[in-house]
Parts: structure tokens; C-alpha cells; sequence
């Protein structure tokens, strides 16, 4: 009932493909791409005033089950769009639906260990609040994306081509994008309805971002490549009902995976959500000797009912096959003059494993939204929009090897059962390179699935049992695993909430040291240029503007709607005063910057003249905040000496920084650190005055 609700709008709508004559000629942006990433792009340019059309070439939202995870981070960007982020909150399973790994031989077969992702052994990641505003979500994308749809018309995007106004954003379903020309000053796309030749609409615009996916038709024509490891693995994917497994499930061994390893098949199946009966079986497939064909509806019911070991009968829904693979594009701006970029899964195809992909999307939509806008704008020079890549491409780099990291601990498991993954892919290929142009496919399938059951025979009851000493060590070595967390994990909130930017849109410091990228690290905020903003909750004393009400969060200081820079001060002396050349910046520049003034009682107290004056003097021009908990913000952003001054970008990521108290030359360093985070010095050699 939740998914057909969900539906109902967006099915109205999309029932028809509009005319092509409905789709305006020229437009600032176009997206390409109605997934996650593009619809949440579509929604952050128009909230930031920039028109936009986005063509997605299927003609109606997609229901087989897909990306489910939503970290720390992305909830963070959902949460201040309208609410999103509470409403996924309401609409997700309950917690103690999703907390749980299930490793085991059937459903209800024998458990050979469970993980508690929220509270893994000894440590505690379900943050309660004190590190983000908000938490991670399980709540499958093709349950987002309705939701994403109706925010994007709360924020201005019609999909209503009949009452289109002019200057308004769009989305157009059942139409591609056929081709593409890029020059220095414009992209120039060919769109059509899909699969149609009969009609076609040239658009001229001035940025055109593919969000189309792993298998990006813009990118393929753009011809760049992909860097990385290419099919790690191809599976099918079994989308099915069953709400008498979910009772089960939810009375006796509820959790979000389940990994069973079953003499009839190895599988994952995913419980998308436990109260609406709703699953999806991953299973590893290998051809030419298997195809995705092969994989019937009676089979897949077979296999599943094979996997449950329950007389519970299953729904399925549909079959779809994918390849798993590690690979970032060589570049994320295409085509003479960088018009054309590359964003989510176009730019970058990640395992699974850590459910990176979708994160990774749509933060790269928020890296990307301000960019475009102020250079639309005129409010930054274009080269601005060569940072997108600087930043955005080693994030992705780092996110590939942490979730091949990752699938990698995952395949420890089977292993440690003695199905280690890697023999059968040796025996695959093997087969492919001898019998393989010998034998017929018939002959050869019988072969590899022989070779496959007698591994998996390793698994059966009679062999995996409390009298058989073998059995009984391997299932030691896989508790033993599970306890020391290096199995699949689902957190990681380091590279969640720390991940930083060393290079681009910011002013750099040297004395910064290099992370760790050893996995399950913790989260310890920091305040270095490239890294989020951290989150402190916080309650307003003055200069509130419209929404001010709702803020709870230092990450609230900025507000999607609003193309402007903060500027974070202590409420002391040398703090306003810096405070006072940020106004003055503020009047030459044509870009916004609002100070916000954090106060604590003891620096009120201080400097009661200085500060009293300078707050009648200026009222109005400033927000003042305070710590809503006993915190101390400096201390939390992990400075000890105080008077630092902070420069926070659109995207929550803080730009510069500086320890130095108020001086002469305060103004100007100001300035000039701006400007080159701006990009309009680009030969400033301007380094952040380190801060300890």
C-alpha cells in the first residue's frame, strides 16, 4: 500500500510522453538522468534559481528494488530539502528491522553468526545526535525516488509540461538524450522521445551533467573511459513478495541481509523492508554456461523457496541481471570547454559493499549545485567548475577501494566455509579457455553446475554439523571473524563525515596530516579546510532570518535557498572585528556572505563595552548563535586556542580558516582568501594559517 501511495502522483503525471514541442529550445543546465542523483541535482538548482530540464528515458519510475542504504551525510543534505529527510525517517522500516547481518544455511537453517551494524562490538554508531543532526537510513531508491519527485515540485520543477512556466524547472520522463555537441560557450543535445525516430527537439544549454547511470550513454559518447577493476561479478538480481517470510523474519531473525550459504545456492537476499513482505535475492551467475535468461520466474521461485527452508510460498516480481564493477572515469568534465560532467554512477561504479554508490551520487550533486549556480550567475568565473573534478574524482577513487575493501572482507566468509568465490571463478574460467570451445553450452553448464554442487556440498547438514570436527573449526573461524569486525561492514563514519577535500575550491593547509584508511574508523570532528562543517546543536540569539525557527544545527546556518558564504567568528574582540571586515567584503563582493557570531557567556562577559557596541552598531547584519548543549564549539571543531575565524562554502565544507588574531592586515587575507576560493586568483599561492 506505502509503495502504490508513493506511485500515485507520479504515475498521473507520467502516464503520457509529452510533445517535444513542450520542451524549451535553450535552458542553463541540462540533466540527463532521472535517478536519484539527478532528480536531487534538479531540486538543488531550483531552490538555488537555476533552470533546469532534466529527461530520464524511462517512462515511468522504476520498481525493482535497487541502492537501500543512506549514510550519515546524505541524510544531512536530504534533511534541510523540505523536510525530506524527516519524512524518510517516518517512512523507513523500523530500526530493529534493518540493525541486523544474518549469516546462515537457510532462513531457517542453521545461524552461522549475526552483526549488530548499529552497535558493532565495542563501539557505538548510531550517533544519538551528538555528532549529526540526523541518522543513517534503510529505504530503498525506488521508494526514494517518488518521494524525491514530489520535493522537486515543492521546489519549483514542473512535470506538467501543459502549465510549464517560462524559466521554470522540468522534468520530462520517456525521453534520451540521442547526441551531443560541445564548444567553449555552449552544449548543444538532441533529445527524443525514447525508442521514437519520428520526432526530435535540439536544446541549446550552457552546462549539460550526465546522472544516466553505470552504463552513461552520454559518457560512452563523450568517449571517456572508465579506470579501475571491470566485472568482478555478475548477478541476478530476483525482486519477490512474501509477507508470510516477513512475520517470520520479524518474530524470529529480523535484520536487513542475510547471507545464505545453501547446498542448492549461494545468495544475499536483502529484506528491503519487513513490513510490506518486500525482498531481493542476489545470486552470483556465470556465463556463457549460465544466462540471465536461464533465471525464470518458476526457477527463481524454486531457488528462493530452496534458500528459505520454510513451506512459505513467494511472489516473484521481476529478474533483472548486473554486472559488479570498481571504476572511476578518467575525468568528470567532457567536451571542449568542460561543459559537459559526469556525476553518480556515470562517473563512478562501485561493488555494493558500504552502499557508497547512491551516497556518493547525490553528495556529488551537492558538490556540483552551488558551483553551477554561481558561475551561472556571473557570481564566479567558470574555472570554478574545474573543481568539481579536483574534489569529486578522489573522493570516488577512495570509495571504489574502500568498497572493493570491503567486498572483499565479505568473500571471507564463504572462504573461511571453504567456497572461497575466487576458485569458482577460477574453475569459470578454465572451463571458458579449454572444454569451453569444445563442448556444447548444454555439456558445459552440466560441468560447472557438477563442480558448484560438490562445493557446495560443504555446506549441507551432513557435512556441517557440531560431530564433524572440520565443520565445527570452520564455523569458529567465521564467528571469529564477525567478532573482529572484518566482515561486511555497513558503517563507516569516518569516511561518511570526515572525508576531505585537499585540493579546489579552498584554501589548502600544510600541516595537516593524512588519515587513516583503515576501515571502521571512528569519527572525530575537525574544522580543516575540505571538511563538512561539524554539527554542534545550537539555538539562535539574533539575527534570525525566515526559517530561523528550525535551526538546530551549526549545518542549518546554511540554507539551500541561498547562494552565500559563512563566516563563522568567536564573540571577542578580534572575532567581531574580523566579523566587521567580512561586511565590508560582503558589499564589494558578488558573492553573499553572512557572519554568524558564535557566542559562549564567558566572552559575552569579557568584552561586555567592545561587543555591546559593535552588536548595536551592526544589528541586523549578523546572526548569533549559541551552543544549545554545555559544548564548547572550538574545542569540538578541535582547536584549543581560540580567535579562530572560519569561511564555510554553500556545500557545508569549510573553505579557510585562520588563527590569527585580528590585525592590520586582516582584511586583506580575507579577501584574498575568498577570491582564491573563488578561483578569481588563480595564481594566489595563499596557504590557511595553520591552526592547532
Amino acid at each position: 500500500m506505502r509503495r502504490a501511495r508513493d506511485l500515485a502522483v507520479c504515475s498521473r503525471i507520467f502516464s503520457t510522453i509529452p510533445s517535444v514541442d513542450a520542451i524549451p529550445s535553450e535552458i542553463p543546465v541540462v540533466i540527463v538522468g532521472g535517478g536519484p542523483v539527478g532528480i536531487t541535482l534538479s531540486i538543488l538548482l531550483s531552490k538555488l534559481g537555476v533552470q533546469s530540464l532534466l529527461v530520464e528515458k524511462r517512462c515511468k519510475l522504476p520498481d525493482h528494488p535497487q541502492a537501500h542504504f543512506i549514510n550519515n551525510r546524505t541524510m544531512e543534505i536530504f534533511r534541510r530539502l523540505d523536510g525530506l529527510g524527516s519524512k524518510i525517517e517516518a517512512l523507513q522500516p523500523p530500526l530493529d528491522h534493518w540493525r541486523r547481518f544474518t549469516y546462515c544455511t537457510a532462513l531457517d537453517g542453521l545461524v552461522l553468526g549475526v552483526v549488530d551494524h548499529i552497535h558493532p562490538k565495542g563501539k557505538h554508531y548510531f550517533f544519538a545526535f551528538f555528532f549529526v543532526p540526523t541518522n543513517v537510513a534503510h529505504f530503498s531508491q525506488h521508494r526514494l525516488l517518488p518521494i524525491l519527485v514530489e520535493n522537486a515540485t515543492k521546489s519549483g520543477v514542473s512535470l506538467d509540461p501543459i502549465s510549464l512556466q517560462p524559466n521554470q524547472s522540468s522534468i520530462f520522463m520517456g525521453y534520451q538524450c540521442d547526441s551531443i555537441r560541445s564548444s567553449l560557450d555552449k552544449v548543444v543535445a538532441t533529445l527524443r522521445p525514447t525508442g521514437s525516430t519520428a520526432s526530435e527537439k535540439i536544446v541549446t544549454c550552457q552546462y549539460l551533467v550526465a546522472a544516466d547511470g553505470a552504463g552513461s550513454g552520454v559518457r560512452k559518447s563523450m568517449g571517456v573511459t572508465l579506470q579501475g577493476q571491470h566485472n568482478l561479478q555478475q548477478l541476478i538480481s530476483v525482486h519477490f513478495i512474501s509477507e508470510k517470510l516477513s512475520k517470520y523474519l520479524v518474530d524470529n531473525r529480523p535484520g536487513m541481509l542475510f547471507f545464505v550459504f545453501n547446498p542448492s545456492a549461494i545468495a544475499v537476499i536483502v529484506a528491503h523492508d519487513l513490513r510490506l513482505g518486500e525482498f531481493v535475492a542476489q545470486m552470483p551467475f556465470y556465463p556463457p554456461q549460465q544466462n540471465a535468461d536461464d533465471f525464470t520466474e518458476s526457477e527463481c521461485q524454486k531457488t528462493i523457496r530452496q534458500l528459505l527452508s520454510l513451506d512459505i510460498d513467494v511472489e516473484v516480481k521481476s529478474v533483472k541481471p548486473w554486472v559488479m564493477h570498481a571504476e572511476v572515469a578518467e575525468k568528470c568534465l567532457c567536451g571542449e570547454g568542460g561543459r559537459v560532467i559526469l556525476a553518480g554512477d556515470a562517473a563512478h561504479r562501485f561493488p555494493p559493499a558500504g552502499g557508497f554508490g547512491m551516497n556518493t551520487g547525490i553528495q556529488d550533486a551537492h558538490n556540483l549545485a552551488w558551483k553551477l549556480a554561481a558561475v551561472l550567475n556571473s557570481m564566479a568565473p567558470p574555472t570554478l567548475l574545474e573543481t568539481y573534478e579536483t574534489e569529486r574524482r578522489p573522493i570516488a577513487e577512495a570509495n571504489t577501494a574502500l568498497s572493493v575493501e570491503n567486498f572483499k572482507a565479505a568473500m571471507s566468509i564463504p572462504s573461511a566455509l571453504g567456497l572461497d568465490p575466487s576458485y569458482a571463478r577460477m574453475v569459470h574460467e578454465t572451463i571458458n579457455s579449454t572444454v569451453g570451445s569444445i563442448l556444447p553450452k548444454s555439456l558445459q553448464s552440466q560441468v560447472l553446475d557438477g563442480i558448484f554442487s560438490v562445493g557446495r556440498a560443504q555446506v549441507a547438514s551432513v557435512f556441517l554439523n557440531r560431530y564433524n570436527p572440520v565443520a565445527q573449526a570452520r564455523i569458529s573461524h567465521v564467528k571469529k571473524i564477525l567478532e573482529q569486525g572484518k566482515s561486511l561492514q555497513l558503517q563507516f563514519p569516518a569516511e561518511d563525515l570526515l572525508f576531505r577535500y585537499t585540493n579546489g575550491a579552498l584554501v589548502p593547509e600544510d600541516n595537516v596530516e593524512e588519515s587513516s584508511r583503515e576501515r571502521q574508523r571512528e569519527y572525530v570532528p575537525l574544522s580543516v579546510p575540505g571538511v563538512r562543517l561539524p554539527h554542534m546543536k545550537i539555538k539562535v540569539l539574533h539575527g534570525g532570518s525566515p526559517g530561523s525557527e528550525d535551526i538546530s544545527s551549526t549545518l542549518d546556518l546554511i540554507h539551500p535557498s541561498r547562494l552565500e558564504f559563512l563566516f563563522l567568528v568567536e564573540c571577542s574582540a578580534s572575532g567581531l572585528n574580523w566579523a566587521e571586515d567580512a561586511l565590508q567584503l560582503s558589499k564589494s563582493s558578488p558573492f553573499p556572505l553572512r557572519v554568524v557570531v558564535l557566542s559562549d557567556q564567558t566572552a559575552r562577559d569579557a568584552e561586555a563595552d567592545f561587543v555591546g557596541s559593535w552588536k548595536e552598531r551592526n544589528a541586523g547584519a549578523y546572526t548569533e548563535v549559541v551552543a544549545a548543549d554545555k559544548c564548547n564549539w572550538w574545542e569540538l571543531c578541535g582547536v584549543s586556542q581560540p580567535g579562530i575565524v572560519i569561511l564555510v562554502r554553500p556545500d557545508d565544507h569549510i573553505a579557510w580558516r585562520s588563527s590569527k588574531q585580528h590585525g592590520s592586515k586582516s582584511f586583506e587575507e580575507l579577501r584574498l582568501a575568498f577570491d582564491s576560493v573563488l578561483g578569481w586568483n588563480e595564481k594566489l599561492q595563499l596557504k590557511s594559517a595553520g591552526c592547532k
